[in-house]
């Protein structure tokens, strides 16, 4: 190599082109072999570069794609429209989901191919931020005999936040989850309260009652919020746990402090209904809010396979575990709780600091 051309090829920002056009300039002039051992490669190689460049100039000295010329098996761009089309209408369903959902007939890998280069993607957890949530050990469960119950803030979600604040949507959800078949039960009300929780839980054992659940064999666990009587010094006094243990003869049980995941169910609802829910649905007023949360929960209890059940809805795993039970238990819709308050009774709020104006 020339000392001009190596100066010039270090202030070059493209060393690697430059390389191959010294090279092939110094083959013309001395020869392939000569240039070979000056420029260290192969002489094949020199031979190659001199003759891409006498056949197609300096294109020819850039690389070339590697990627075969033709794929027989792969997706159409009518295809890839449509899975972008599903994903984009649906961001929180993964490619496994959608084929499953709407019986695409390409591959789960190919279907998750298109979203990764065509649509945002969540980064997945590492294994040591997965929660346990001891699915063997809750798959065991006798079915409508294990409930977690919490409360989500749907005040946070701003797809839903606008309709909230200007159509007097609901503020909080209920949510209610039976352990064993994944089922999921509702309820909606505008404020925290002690009266609203003791409400769910009434009108869910009232509801497993209706179909021949035996009650005292029924463990509702929650966490130590105020709302499910949480720090309550009296534990004679009428309220949520009294309700469930005293009127009902089934058991409460509080998850452990600081324990959050021990209400992994429960939370994997919240997880889930905000992205096939609040965050593609749109609402006309209170009652058209009402009657799309009930056509979800009853897709997600009769329909919706659920990944951590073996890819199982409740009402298959229902049918397979307790075929004797009634099906329509899994048919509970979700309701307004300030509907169910008796005439003349008043409820105080747990947080009536964080509510809204």
């Amino acid at each position: 190599m020339y000392p001009n051309d190596y100066y010039t090829m270090i202030r070059s920002k493209d060393h690697i082109f430059d390389y191959r056009l010294h090279m092939v300039h110094s083959a013309t002039t001395l020869g392939v072999k000569p240039t070979a051992r000056m420029y260290k490669p192969a002489a094949p190689t020199v031979r190659k570069w001199r003759d891409r460049f006498e056949d197609e100039g300096s294109a020819g000295l850039r690389d070339r794609s590697r990627a075969p010329h033709s794929c027989p098996h792969k997706l159409s761009k009518e295809a890839e429209d449509t899975i972008v089309k599903l994903r984009k209408r649906l961001p929180g369903f993964g490619a496994e989901h959608l084929k499953d959902e709407f019986d695409l007939p390409w591959g789960v890998n190919s279907i998750a191919r298109v979203i990764r280069q065509n649509c945002k993607t969540r980064i997945k957890k590492k294994k040591h931020q997965r929660k346990n949530d001891l699915r063997h050990i809750k798959a065991a469960y006798k079915p409508f005999t294990h409930f977690q119950m919490d409360v989500k803030y749907l005040n946070d979600i701003p797809h839903y936040w606008p309709f909230m604040q200007f159509m007097g949507l609901p503020r909080f959800q209920y949510t209610t989850r039976e352990l064993s078949t994944g089922a999921q039960f509702l309820a909606y009300a505008d404020e925290i309260s002690k009266t609203y929780a003791t409400l769910t839980a009434k009108r869910l054992l009232e509801h497993l009652e209706k179909y021949g659940v035996d009650l005292t064999e029924v463990v509702i666990q929650s966490d130590n919020g105020s709302e499910f009587d949480g720090g309550l010094l009296n534990e004679k006094a009428k309220g949520f746990i009294h309700a469930i243990e005293k009127v009902f003869k089934a058991r409460h049980v509080y998850i452990p402090p600081g324990c959050s995941n021990a209400n992994a169910d429960v939370e994997t609802v919240h997880a889930t209904i905000e992205p096939e829910f609040f965050d593609i649905e749109k609402f006309r007023n209170r009652k058209d809010f009402f009657s799309k949360i009930t056509t979800y929960q009853h897709y997600y209890n009769l329909a919706r396979k659920n990944g951590s059940r073996g890819k199982k809805s409740p009402l298959t795993l229902l049918t397979e575990k307790a075929p004797k039970l009634d099906p329509r238990i899994l048919i509970l819709p979700p309701v307004d709780l300030c509907s169910l308050l008796p005439q003349g009774v008043n409820h105080v709020p747990v947080e009536p600091a964080f509510r809204l104006t």
